[in-house]
């Protein structure tokens, strides 16, 4: 877990993991899309424009779906929604803001909405592929408990060059950690990490009622209540240390984030052998609509990080189950269009847009 890659000596200019996988996720994505549109006789430079709106469009959408399902975390610092370099971009969210802003840019200036966006199909596998690696290094969008050999720990500690309130370096757990030093009462799991008790501040149940560390007998139920940690920033120095030295490690949970890297990296593969074989406008887009939306389903039954809604399933879990159903939807509708939108239209002229 490295949330900061590197610092620039001199200037402290601190260079963030998270950052710097979003920037190659654009690069590789972006060469590798303007392949594909030179391949069947697009303007490359096309490409470029729409990766820019898609970019600005997704890194919003994907922040906004992000805090609209943590809310309970913002609420009382909403200047924390704007720090994205702490992690917090669900990729359901920037996809749907994204390709609204590439439709609306191909839109004005009259492209083939279905060709770019089979252009665009493998890219944005590939920038999948990177930016889970980003999620990775920052400790974000974590698994449940493993006891597979692969199973990854991740540090108690984060240390974030950030200055914080007290003119030091903001303290916090990493989110792994945080996550099994908590009792989950959404899937009723939890606590995995039984820290020495002065490093607890109190009780807590499933309503946020808050009893004192002290008035543990005052407490009527105790199979209700659950310790709660004392902040990471108001423990001691001594304390801190016992949590850097891994004195209290935490239990082994699935690389999820590393799960999501090599699936994009394996859809981009497919997609790019789907895109070079088309026989449909729009193909290629279906197909990742499809393949994603179940892979992404299954990979989201394995995080522990994602809240359960309404339906027992994460929001991620809906979407994806949309994305399938649209994917299907969009393929048989594109299959009934009249022969005069099919593939031999595409290349070396622009009749037949849609």
């Amino acid at each position: 877990m490295h949330p900061e890659l590197i610092t620039i000596p001199g200037i402290n200019l601190v260079i963030q993991s998270y950052g710097t996988m979003l920037v190659l996720a654009f690069i590789f994505g972006g060469l590798l899309a303007r392949h594909n549109a030179r391949k069947i006789g697009e303007d490359p430079e096309n490409i470029s424009n729409l990766l820019i709106f898609a970019m600005v469009g997704g890194v919003v959408g994907a922040r906004i779906f992000h805090v609209i399902h943590f809310w309970d975390t913002y609420q009382d610092n909403l200047l924390k929604i704007f720090k994205i370099w702490e992690g917090g971009l669900e990729f359901l969210g920037g996809f749907i803001t994204a390709s609204i802003s590439m439709i609306i840019y191909a839109r004005v200036k009259k492209l083939s909405i279905r060709t770019y966006m089979d252009i665009l199909a493998p890219a944005l596998m590939m920038g999948l592929c990177f930016g889970r690696v980003g999620c990775f290094l920052n400790g974000c969008c974590y698994g449940k408990m493993c006891d597979k050999p692969w199973g990854v720990t991740f540090p108690a500690i984060n240390n974030i060059t950030e200055i914080g309130p007290d003119g030091g370096p903001t303290i916090r757990y990493s989110f792994p950690y945080s996550n099994q030093l908590h009792h989950d009462f959404d899937r009723n799991t939890g606590p995995e990490i039984e820290l020495p008790d002065n490093y607890y501040m109190g009780y807590v149940d499933a309503e946020n009622n808050f009893i004192d560390l002290h008035e543990k007998s005052e407490i009527p139920d105790m199979s209700r209540f659950y310790k709660i940690p004392i902040p990471a920033p108001q423990l001691t120095e001594h304390q801190l240390q016992h949590l850097r030295d891994n004195s209290f490690p935490m239990k082994k949970i699935h690389p999820t984030q590393i799960y999501s890297s090599i699936n994009g990296l394996a859809l981009c593969i497919i997609l790019q052998w789907s895109f070079n074989r088309r026989k449909l406008k729009g193909q290629s887009f279906c197909f990742l609509l499809i393949l994603y939306g179940i892979t992404r389903f299954i990979i989201e039954g394995l995080r522990a990080d994602s809240p359960l809604e309404f339906t027992g399933l994460t929001i991620s879990q809906n979407l994806s189950i949309l994305s399938i159903v649209g994917g299907l939807c969009l393929l048989l509708t594109f299959h009934k269009l009249p022969a005069k939108y099919d593939i031999q239209q595409e290349t070396g002229d622009n009749n037949g847009k849609s």
